[in-house]
């Protein structure tokens, strides 16, 4: 298991000039199924991913402990 950074984006952006991302912080056993797990949600388009320990880290509520394939964000 590794825990990935997954950028979202809105699927339907309000200012294209300026599109808002979020990123959540994944507990996957590959980089390709954190993009499956955080594309669940209809709202948001996974735009990328990246190993966690190359994204700014986390705040301090983002570094608990996760159990397998869920969401740390």
């Amino acid at each position: 298991m590794h825990t990935y950074c997954v950028v979202l984006r809105p699927q339907h952006p309000l200012n294209s000039q300026y599109p808002h991302t979020k990123r959540y912080y994944l507990r996957a056993g590959s980089a390709a199924l954190a993009m499956l797990i955080a594309s669940e949600d209809p709202e948001w388009l996974v735009c990328g991913v990246e190993p966690a320990r190359m994204s700014a880290s986390p705040p301090q509520s983002e570094r608990s402990v996760s159990t397998e394939n869920s969401i740390v964000a």
